[in-house]
């Protein structure tokens, strides 16, 4: 596959996604954003509601469709 398929594939894209990884989550294709503070934020998605909670937390990255949550993480709730 070439690097224009994969960029194509990547833009039209609509699949909700959540990425974990350590430290932070990536959630893709989410409605809004209900509720942030350092501790909980709660995202809304096109299947359910998303708590995350811990200590720390930031929204390190934002756009129409992606956030990238950081921080110390200890529960992920749907």
């Amino acid at each position: 596959m070439n690097i224009f398929n994969k960029l194509d594939r990547y833009i039209t894209d609509k699949e909700y996604k959540m990425i974990i990884k350590k430290e932070q989550i990536n959630i893709i294709n989410y409605i809004e954003i209900k509720d942030f503070s350092s501790t909980k934020i709660i995202i809304k998605s096109p299947d359910n509601i998303i708590t995350v909670t811990g200590s720390n937390l930031v929204v390190s990255k934002m756009q129409d469709n992606e956030v990238l949550i950081t921080g110390s993480i200890k529960l992920i709730e749907l």
